[in-house]
């Protein structure tokens, strides 16, 4: 698993961009893909302001989990999927 730290919003739409160009996806095809206007992913990926539902829509169609950790923490991020025990709500022990 790769993961890659977003401090602003340019960043987060590089990302975005970066990981659409290596799928071979053009900027139009996304755009319709996640149901926006070129325009509006044009936004995304130039760090402008776009909905959180535009955004949300963007980063699970890559297939991308967003994991949202204050900066002053000391943390491990796993997935449930990596964990073997699980209680029964989901939620790793």
């Amino acid at each position: 698993m790769e993961w890659s730290n977003v401090y602003s919003p340019k960043q987060l739409g590089a990302f975005l961009k970066k990981r659409r160009k290596e799928r071979g996806i053009s900027q139009d095809q996304y755009a319709e893909m996640i149901g926006v206007s070129h325009a509006t992913l044009s936004a995304l990926e130039n760090g402008k302001s776009v909905s959180s539902t535009t955004m949300f829509k963007a980063i699970g169609f890559l297939g991308l989990n967003l994991v949202v950790v204050p900066k002053t923490a000391r943390t491990k991020v796993v997935l449930a999927k990596d964990v073997e025990e699980r209680e029964d709500d989901g939620h790793a022990r």
